[in-house]
């Protein structure tokens, strides 16, 4: 469980909704996705264009990426503690290698290398500012 991010989250968002809260405290929990969009909306009784209504209506990033962000948290947090590679950690959770360093470079825009050597502190921050209110009509 990806505990520091949820109680950070729960600071600098106060403001979510309980179901907003309920989908960003399942994937943290998780440690990664919770299941496709579809699949996840179905389950709260939405269709998934209205789950993706309610998460850009709160200023949060679509659902897959705030997967794929507490993945690589996920990894950074085991790799520090564990002192494991993450060649390691992708065998051992069924997954290839280069998808996984594909995935960090994708969600981070670094390299594995660059990201374990900013740390889960960095990275958490980072994490953060993708559920930051995005202000309405703002480009980017």
């Amino acid at each position: 469980m990806l505990a520091q991010p949820l109680t950070m989250i729960r600071a600098v968002r106060p403001d979510l909704s309980p179901l907003s809260r309920a989908i960003l405290e399942a994937i943290l929990l998780n440690e990664g996705p919770i299941g496709s969009a579809e699949r996840v909306a179905r389950g709260l009784g939405l269709s998934r264009f209205q789950l993706a209504r309610v998460l850009r209506r709160e200023g949060l990033p679509p659902l897959h990426v705030i997967g794929d962000w507490a993945m690589v948290l996920s990894w950074l947090v085991t790799a520090e503690r564990d002192d494991v590679s993450l060649c390691w950690m992708a065998f051992h959770g069924g997954r290839h290698p280069s998808t996984c360093y594909r995935l960090i470079r994708e969600v981070t825009g670094l390299s594995w290398e660059q990201v374990r050597a900013r740390g889960s502190g960095w990275a958490q921050k980072e994490f953060l500012k993708q559920l930051r209110p995005r202000l309405r009509g703002a480009v980017g």
